[in-house]
């Protein structure tokens, strides 16, 4: 095994019961990260990596909330984890003169050890192991953290807690201009990375609406095209684009079933599909069949696409149909009249 793979840890948002684990997972395949052994459970998922994955998975992900290097594991009692606390060197994560705390979360509710008490008691282990450090809540130099699960209790040393800010400066209520069927900026960003997208390469929104999935995918880095055959909604996409200060984007009023471009890497999209928004009398049903007919002749081999369609449609039949091979799907509910089936599609 190379020096830098290690046991990672990536504590998730609790939003969705797949989506965080698919997206840290197409993060890690689209920037070329191998990646083995892999164990999920609430709010958590660990695997073994190199280490230099992490820096892609802060900057890209929007459902992991902290990741890390995992330092040991234990069975989820008290004793056993003060035990194991006493065996790591220390001096290894946290130098002389550095500051440190413990933060310790708790998946499963009802076990009985103490957060508290725990984070003390990890925190005088420590004291005790090393030399000339000292613990500081607010902003230390280093963090250990910790999660209490049903099976297990894991320490690590956290790379970096990954800040929520930007996604709610861009939600799209905050936008100049505003449509009611636009999709949020976490579960834009989520879906630019099941698309396998990766800076540099070009990402293709063919029912760009808003510009949500643009805005997402230039955040990252991706070159980005987008068409609507929507005229009013191609220039509301600029200007929210404009308004965050997004631009070297391709836009053009084209139907996604006829599109005027010839090469792109990857396609994530949002069709129209509610009540409060124009399939200009088509069904959904012809405009994404149509559309997913369309693109596989300009996408390479192994390029993907991700798309989010009423569970009704059977997104996954529609796709296969055309050509493309299933990667992975996921159902989002939204409300009692829509669920959304989030498909992910590889050209063979």
């Amino acid at each position: 095994m190379l020096p830098r793979v290690k046991h990672l840890f990536f504590y998730v948002s609790g939003e969705h019961d797949t989506l965080p684990y698919a997206e840290v997972k197409a993060i890690l395949q689209s920037e070329g990260f191998h990646y083995e052994n892999v164990e999920v459970s609430p709010h958590l998922l660990c695997l073994e990596a190199d280490k230099g994955c992490l820096q892609p998975i802060v900057s890209r992900s929007s459902f992991t909330k902290i990741c890390g290097v995992e330092i040991f594991r234990c069975n989820v009692e008290l004793g056993d984890i003060l035990e194991q606390s006493k065996e790591p060197l220390y001096c290894n994560y946290v130098k002389e003169g550095e500051s440190f705390s413990v933060r310790i979360k708790k998946t499963d509710k009802k076990s009985s050890v103490s957060v508290n008490r725990l984070e003390r008691r990890i925190g005088d282990i420590i004291l005790e192991k090393t030399e000339d450090v000292k613990v500081k809540l607010t902003y230390p130099d280093k963090v250990f953290f910790g999660v209490i699960t049903e099976d297990h209790f894991i320490l690590g040393q956290k790379f970096a807690g990954i800040s929520q800010k930007d996604f709610n400066l861009r939600k799209p209520s905050k936008r100049p201009f505003f449509h009611p069927s636009a999709l949020s900026p976490k579960l834009a960003r989520c879906m630019v990375n099941l698309a396998r997208a990766k800076p540099g390469k070009i990402l293709l929104d063919p029912f760009c609406g808003t510009g949500s999935i643009l805005l997402e995918a230039k955040s990252i880095g991706c070159r980005a095209l987008g068409s609507d055959v929507k005229p009013e909604m191609m220039r509301g996409s600029l200007r929210n684009l404009k308004y965050f200060n997004i631009s070297q984007i391709d836009l053009s009023a084209a139907d996604a079933r006829k599109l005027p471009f010839h090469r792109v890497d990857c396609v994530s999209t949002d069709p129209p599909y509610s009540r409060s928004s124009s399939t200009l009398g088509f069904s959904v049903e012809e405009l994404a069949s149509g559309f997913l007919s369309n693109i596989i002749d300009i996408l390479p081999r192994g390029g993907c696409i991700s798309i989010a369609l009423p569970i009704d449609l059977n997104v996954v039949e529609l796709g296969e149909s055309v050509g493309y091979m299933c990667v992975e799907n996921h159902l989002l509910w939204e409300h009692k009249s829509l669920t959304r089936e989030i498909a992910i599609f590889k050209k063979p």
